[in-house]
């Protein structure tokens, strides 16, 4: 197991500052933010957030290039999550979703980072009958993305949502999507934050997916309503359990600290580093 960080602390704080031009520079000083930090405290791994994405554009896209490939430390994307989803049944927002996340894995590309973390969308908040629809445009968008991305040597690994996503909460939509889509190319993100909004049973995830599992984000919550992502320690996920069971099943991959600060980085690396012994 490998310890890493997720920039989407040092692009919260940079946000909240309000001291951004655009949000073009938003996304490349917090990602050049987080590559130093990486580098300074000898951190193995950064994810870059890409969202906001406005590194696609062609006055950014180099740039944000050039300045990941300057740091040697291990990158790995986490592809655009606002404002998109590719489960939605509006087709629309679900194709120009999956463009997002084809865009994204040619930004992996280009700075080698082996690994795109994507999120399955949002399910309706209130009919469980659409989400029905919501789970077979699932399935064919990332049927759309497998096939667009094959070229790159990135493994797509979808995400656990929360409670409020009515959407891949718990390991029984796991196992449905998972027989559903029937291919061998699709990886997983477990998040721990989310895992516990939805009272996730870990052991019969990891009894079920374990050779799925390529990434696992680090986050805790102390409230199953929301998913805030504070320092690492200070909530009740279980992280004693999580690494037990990571142990047994001899997960090797990165585990990365998302937090929503910066400034908890090191304390929440602190307090995971007893548990990587």
């Amino acid at each position: 197991m490998k310890l890493g960080i997720s920039s989407l602390g040092h692009l919260v704080d940079i946000a909240l500052r309000g001291k951004f031009k655009s949000l073009g520079e938003l996304l490349i000083e917090s990602t050049e933010k987080a590559l130093k930090f990486a580098e300074k405290y000898n951190v193995g791994i950064v994810e870059i957030i890409l969202d906001p994405p406005e590194i696609y554009s062609k006055e950014n896209r180099q740039r944000f290039i050039d300045i990941c490939n300057s740091y040697s430390v291990t990158k790995q994307v986490h592809a655009p999550f606002t404002d998109v989803s590719l489960c939605s049944f509006n087709i629309n927002i679900s194709k120009a979703t999956v463009k997002s996340c084809i865009d994204a894995a040619e930004i992996c590309d280009k700075i080698d980072a082996e690994i795109l973390v994507v999120h399955p969308g949002v399910g309706h908040f209130l009919l469980s009958s659409i989400r029905e629809q919501n789970k077979k445009q699932l399935i064919r968008a990332v049927n759309e993305l497998l096939d667009a991305t094959s070229e790159f040597d990135v493994l797509i690994c979808i995400e656990n949502m929360p409670q409020d996503a009515h959407m891949l909460g718990n390991e029984n939509d796991i196992g449905e999507f998972l027989s559903s889509l029937n291919r061998d190319d699709i990886y997983l993100t477990l998040d721990t934050s989310h895992a516990w909004t939805c009272d996730m049973n870990l052991e019969i995830y990891w009894e079920r997916f374990h050779k799925y599992v390529r990434n696992i984000h680090l986050a805790d919550n102390e409230n199953k309503e929301t998913d805030r992502h504070p320092a690492l320690g200070t909530g009740k996920v279980n992280f004693n359990e999580m690494f037990k069971l990571a142990k047994k099943y001899n997960y090797k991959g990165p585990l990365i600290v998302e937090i929503i600060t910066g400034r908890a980085l090191r304390r929440s690396i602190e307090f995971i580093e007893p548990f990587l012994k």
